[in-house]
């Protein structure tokens, strides 16, 4: 019995640990090219075991011959491929046409002979590789990867909406704002560019999921940022195109994960009692003379 309860024990901690692959390798979009670099110093993120004996699932791009009709439209290079590279629809508008002509912009497909990856851009990357600071965007219907301080939506208003019931099972949509100081970040180019530096000064992680205080720092002013502003992990962005923010909190900091606790044991007092009583039984023949007392 013991063996056969640890097997399936082992069963589902793989299952488990599956599942938690299947949410890490999510893909978001994080800001990158040009001169940015994230400023945020963080540790390295730990690995287990498990990575070196499960199967490593990777993305491969996938690669389309040359003059591919839904890729480009008129245009002939040595190859194309398929990249998890994404541009502002007006950084698209202004530099690709131009360059390629007849070219109509896709979201993904675009010339790897000719892309210009020193230019800002939307790159997909793992949720599990995120880290404080970064700049990310977030489309419709997608779940949020991290908590994130609201920088600029597709609204004209700089309002989102998202869907709370992962966190408090309402299912009515909850409004949220962009920080006021930080509306004209609805670029990478933007995002990227020196003269729109900022710094956030936020408290230490906390399991209150209504509160949270912060700062922001643009030059000389100082602009506050609450719950109101930020987006967190396990909400699902609704009703917006799209959210620029910036990360706060990752991983274990985030508050859905600072207030799923482990599992209180459901144990009731005669199992509690036998589990003893069970051990001296076996440790000691019968016949010798301790006696095993119950309350029962």
């Amino acid at each position: 019995m013991l063996g056969i309860t640890a097997l399936k024990d082992g069963y589902e901690d793989i299952k488990r640990h599956q599942s938690d692959r299947t949410v890490n390798n999510n893909l978001v979009r994080v800001l990158g090219g040009g001169d940015w670099v994230n400023p945020n110093v963080m540790q390295t993120k730990s690995r287990t075991f498990v990575r070196g004996i499960l199967r490593r699932y990777r993305r491969k791009a996938k690669k389309v011959e040359d003059g591919h009709p839904e890729a480009l439209a008129g245009v002939t290079g040595p190859e194309v491929q398929t990249l998890n590279v994404e541009y502002d629809e007006d950084d698209s508008a202004e530099e690709i046409p131009h360059r390629f002509p007849g070219f109509h912009h896709t979201e993904d497909a675009v010339p790897a002979s000719e892309l210009r990856h020193d230019r800002p851009h939307w790159k997909k990357t793992a949720w599990e590789d995120l880290a404080v600071g970064d700049f990310v965007k977030i489309m419709d219907n997608e779940s949020l990867p991290a908590d994130i301080l609201i920088c600029a939506t597709s609204e004209e208003e700089n309002v989102c909406f998202v869907e709370t019931k992962n966190l408090d099972g309402e299912t009515n949509l909850k409004s949220r704002n962009a920080v006021p100081a930080l509306t004209h970040l609805a670029s990478a180019a933007r995002c990227a560019a020196k003269e729109n530096v900022f710094r956030v000064d936020c408290e230490r992680p906390d399991t209150n999921m209504y509160k949270l205080s912060a700062a922001v720092r643009v030059g000389g002013e100082q602009f506050p940022g609450d719950i109101s502003t930020v987006l967190l992990r396990g909400t699902v962005l609704r009703n917006t195109k799209w959210v620029i923010g910036l990360v706060l909190y990752t991983g274990e900091d985030t508050k859905i994960v600072l207030n799923s606790g482990g599992t209180p044991s459901k144990r009731g007092k005669v199992e509690r009692q036998m589990n003893p009583q069970v051990y001296v039984a076996s440790t000691y023949p019968l016949g010798s003379e301790i006696d095993i007392i119950s309350d029962y």
